[in-house]
């Protein structure tokens, strides 16, 4: 019988301090539930109910009630003694065991969180027997769970308000063991993915950024009740993501009416600033000096019953505002930026049993100000301002059901709609100008922006998730849609005729201007973008908790996907299905006491083509590269800008322009026909122990590997080499094209216009592209739990590797954010040398954050970490007629030298493989804050003060990676290698209170 084989090891149980201690404790300690499926977007509880023989009480009554809602579910156990109750608003509960005959039992405060279900197994003792009046009657919450063996943390905001834990999921996320921060892009990295490559949910919503898929939205933190970090062993509910998931659920009304308010202030006068930052040749790399910043935040909400116990509200407003100066060179931006954030709720209990829930978001951001010209040598701001005004972000709303249909099925849907809106007002037309005369890149123009952009990202999601207990089974069936809608046009500023992104340097030997090595050049960039295209994606999953041996739980799981993005005119230039996924745990509860277990995982995962891509690739997008002589210079022999902005230029050099992309959206130029998704495996092998007073020790063993990859590339040299072979009078010059690396090619399109299309079939073999590799290996430790009733902790030490040719769909070691879309696979010779440590590669992390409760009203919280550096690379000039590039190669032409510094070689062009050039230097970072309750007029205020780098660590965060440069003498070593470029962000303190009745 389930959860009750054990009774004869009672007698091996040590002597407890009383009967009541070692009757309770050694029975429930035998008691292992049924392996249930984990609830993803719900609190779950389930157990065993036994008497004092140890034997399964059938047919016991247990209630829950939300001791806030009133919302009671009541369940009986079955044979076997055992219940589960699903799809539950977390929160805490008041449950009730009753049996005719037994004495009852009680339990006034279970917490329910997020994620894993809750074990609350309990014993009743029969009326009238008197055991020395010891009520064998008690309970036990297990802290293993057996039914899965999914990585990750859950917080909720109770604990949040006791870390010093800055608001945003990615630095929650920072919590959980194998996630690493990524500074470049502000987002996390979960397991050696990159930073594009994870999901975030809210109420079953999907929030990530539609555009990149970087980070999430930018929500009212105030709404934000709990939320799960799952790292691996992810379950087929969810997909589209290689990394992590993030997973929350948000604050909900009760019965009781509530209302209180939030302010947070991070003042500038207790800010420090690191010095300013200076490369090896004295050319300024980063002003910090004189930068400033005040940050604040206000929350004013209600909460309570539209009608007691059925219908409640929770409605937010959470503006923020920071003012700044951000300085540069030559530049110094004044201005604020706000957020107007709002949060609405409305859960609907129809029934004790079918609710449906209603949310609605809003997150618009807007970044204002003037640009003045400014030397940061005297501290002069000019007088002439230059206006700049950036509007982003839109509104969620999503509603969702939730049903118990019988005991053993129950089913949630999910809908939502969010709309993103990304815009800009150019108050001046002056173009973006950079200029590389004095040696390093200096920022010449004083533009309110760049580039005039407009766009709107539209995701339309429905989702439906059915759950059928069966015997020995626990099933899980789902449904998942997600639709995005792209509408997006940009644009070069600057006047007609005299717009584009300007660059001033010297040109290299294989320039794209034609002109000789060394002679300075003006380069006009001009590149505009349109798009009303779409993303869309359908999955569907099954997966089977199967109990299969009172000690052996097996979670088979299986999720199929397809996906298509489409050009303008609807038409699919990617269209992918057979989408096989399957995610199998195998749980072994290895002493039989439910205190310990075993687990291996094995999971596959798709990631979808960015919407992005729709805008780079997709989209019409026309890139056209002029070239100039320079024209007049100033004393100093830097460039003269012209009354419009743009740089004084010579004559032209290429009257047609570069074209580098010709504006043209036909499916079958593209992409590949033949494209496949980007996928990865996992695979994880465990242990976990509940050890003496709360604790649990775990370690975890996990291996990633990229199996396939997407990106584009310019195939161009490759298809000439085809035709010139098969006699075919035409030219594919700059023709980019997404397909798989390693893989064949196979497209078709009229390159010469003669009204026939040129079918072209190059095997992989034949191309010369390596095949994509990113591994990742990881020993994970982590020790959790309570030292005494004062000390809350958790604790891990990762050893991890990540290596390979390609981060991912984005690179952090040069700050490409286009997912998909960077210098990599662009072109062979950039892949050359390109194998070793990536730039997540954080060798060992070293986590401890806390609490610890000095009174009942005063806590101290820590939260500390300690990781090494990143890899460092020598990013060079490729050389003539080497490796890729060697006469009878397709890549022979050498086009990459073309992108300038950014090949894997240094300045004697010998190879310098990918992060073997040493790397930064360790981080050590302590964040601290002090949180006081107490009650004043008849409500609930919080005090916290919180200093985040507390010892003002200044510890390089990333370094000058470019290694060779033009000079005199053709081409030398840069003198800023190595530099610091980045570092840690200097100490500043925050003030946060909290007012509730």
């Amino acid at each position: 019988m389930k959860g009750t084989k054990r009774a004869s090891s009672l007698a091996k149980l040590s002597p407890k301090k009383s009967l009541t201690a070692l009757a309770i404790g050694a029975a429930l300690a035998v008691c292992t539930p049924q392996a249930i499926a984990a609830d993803a977007f719900n609190g779950q509880v389930k157990g065993v109910i036994v008497d004092s023989q140890n034997n399964a009480l059938s047919g016991t009554k247990i209630t829950l009630v939300h001791k806030e809602k009133n919302i009671t579910r009541t369940i009986v156990t079955n044979a076997n003694g055992e219940y589960d109750v699903r799809r539950l608003p977390i929160g805490e509960y008041r449950v009730t065991i009753e049996k005719p005959g037994y004495e009852g039992y009680e339990e006034s405060n279970l917490l329910v969180k997020l994620g894993s279900p809750i074990v609350f197994n309990g014993q009743i003792v029969q009326a009238g027997i008197d055991i020395e009046r010891i009520s064998v009657v008690g309970s036990s919450f297990a802290q293993i769970d057996l039914a899965s063996s999914t990585g990750g943390i859950v917080v909720t905001a109770g604990e949040l308000e006791k870390l010093p834990v800055n608001s945003g999921f990615e630095s929650i996320a920072l919590l959980a063991p194998g996630v690493t921060s990524n500074d470049e892009f502000d987002a996390a990295s979960f397991g050696g993915g990159s930073s594009a490559e994870n999901a975030y949910y809210l109420n079953g919503i999907n929030i990530t950024y539609a555009k990149t898929g970087i980070g999430s939205v930018n929500l009212p933190w105030e709404a934000i009740a709990q939320t799960e970090i799952l790292t691996g062993g992810v379950s087929p509910e969810f997909g589209g993501a290689l990394g992590g998931i993030v997973n929350a659920v948000s604050k909900s009304g009760s019965n009781e009416f509530k209302f209180g308010a939030y302010g947070r202030i991070d003042p500038e006068s207790t800010r420090e600033h690191h010095d300013d930052l200076f490369g090896t040749d004295g050319q300024v790399f980063n002003i910090t000096e004189d930068d400033e910043s005040t940050f604040t935040r206000a929350s004013i909400w209600a909460s309570g019953p539209i009608i007691e116990d059925k219908l409640f509200f929770y409605a937010v407003y959470a503006p923020q505002k920071n003012d700044y100066d951000a300085a540069k060179s030559s530049v110094i931006d004044q201005g604020e930026s706000t957020s107007d954030r709002y949060f609405a709720n409305v859960d609907w209990y129809i029934t004790d049993e079918h609710s449906i829930g209603f949310t609605a978001i809003g997150f618009t951001n807007e970044d204002e100000g003037n640009s003045y010209s400014y030397d940061y040598e005297t501290g002069e701001v000019g007088n002439t301002p230059s206006r700049y005004r950036v509007k982003t972000g839109g509104d969620i709303f999503g509603a969702k059901y939730t049903g118990i249909l019988t005991d053993d099925l129950s089913l949630e849907i999910v809908a939502g709609r969010t709309v993103d809106e990304i815009f800009n007002s150019a108050t001046s037309t002056d173009p973006r100008v950079w200029s590389k005369l004095s040696g390093t890149w200096v920022h010449v123009s004083s533009e309110s922006t760049a580039t005039v952009t407009d766009g709107e990202f539209t995701r339309d999601q429905f989702r439906a998730d059915l759950n059928w207990t069966w015997e020995d089974h626990d099933f899980k069936f789902g449904f998942d849609y997600v639709n995005i809608d792209v509408d997006y046009a940009a644009s070069p500023n600057g006047v007609s005729g005299r717009e584009g992104w300007w660059d001033v340097y010297y040109a290299g030997s294989s320039d794209r201007s034609g002109l000789p090595e060394g002679t300075p050049v003006v380069k006009q960039r001009i590149r505009t973008d349109f798009t009303d295209s779409e993303v869309e994606s359908t999955a569907f999953y099954i997966q089977d908790t199967w109990q299969v041996t009172d000690d052996l739980v097996l979670n088979l799981g299986l999720r199929y996907s397809e996906m298509h993005n489409t050009v303008s005119d609807g038409r699919k230039y990617v269209d992918v299905d057979g989408q096989w996924a399957p995610r199998v745990q195998a749980i072994y509860d290895i002493d039989g006491e439910g205190t310990s277990k075993v687990f291996f995982t094995y999971g596959r995962y798709y990631q979808p083509v960015s919407a992005n891509m729709n805008i780079t690739q997709g989209g019409a997008r026309r890139d056209v590269h002029y070239y100039y002589h320079v024209g007049e210079t100033d004393s100093n022999g830097e460039i003269v800008l012209t009354p419009d902005g743009s740089p004084s230029t010579g004559a032209l050099v290429t009257p047609d322009g570069v074209v580098i992309q010709p504006g043209i959206s036909e499916p079958s130029l593209i992409a590949s026909d033949n494209i496949e998704s980007m996928y990865s495996d996992e695979f994880t092998l465990g242990y976990e122990r509940e050890l003496e007073n709360n604790m649990v020790f775990g370690i975890r063993g996990i291996y990633r590997d990229l199996g396939r990859s997407i990106e584009d590339t310019d195939y161009g040299p490759v298809i000439n080499k085809y035709f010139e072979a098969n006699g075919i009078d035409a030219d594919a010059s700059w023709t980019y094209v997404l397909a798989n690396p390693g893989r064949t090619l196979d497209i078709t399109y009229d390159f010469n216009g003669d009204g026939t299309p040129e079918h072209v079939v190059i095997p992989g073999s034949e191309i010369g592209l390596p095949k994509p590799e990113r591994q990742y290996g990881a020993i994970e430790t982590t020790l959790r739990g309570d030292l005494g009733e004062k000390f809350h902790f958790n604790a891990s030490y990762t050893w991890s590797h990540s290596w390979g040719n390609t981060e991912g769909l984005v690179r952090s070691d040069n700050g490409q954010a286009d997912p998909g879309w960077t210098t990599s696979y662009d072109y062979a010779e950039l892949m050359d040398h390109s194998n070793g440590n990536l730039p997540n590669d954080r060798r060992h992390s070293i986590k401890l954050n806390g609490y610890y409760d000095i009174t009942d009203d005063l806590a101290l919280g820590f939260n500390a970490r300690i990781n090494s550096g990143m890899p460092i690379n020598k990013f060079g000039y490729h050389p003539d007629s080497v490796d890729s590039c060697e006469a009878g190669s397709p890549w022979e032409d050498c086009w990459g030298q073309g992108y300038g510094h950014v090949s894997f070689y240094d300045e004697n062009g010998d190879p310098a493989p990918r992060g073997s050039s040493g790397e930064t230097d360790w981080l050590y970072e302590l964040d601290m804050n002090l949180t006081y309750n107490t009650q004043i007029g008849g409500g609930d205020l919080m005090l916290k003060a919180t200093i985040y780098n507390v010892f003002n660590s200044d510890t390089q965060t990333n370094v000058e990676q470019t290694r060779t440069q033009w000079g005199d003498t053709g081409l030398i070593a840069n003198p800023n290698w190595g530099d610091t470029s980045g570092r840690l962000g200097a100490r500043f303190m925050s003030f946060e209170a909290r007012y509730s009745f």
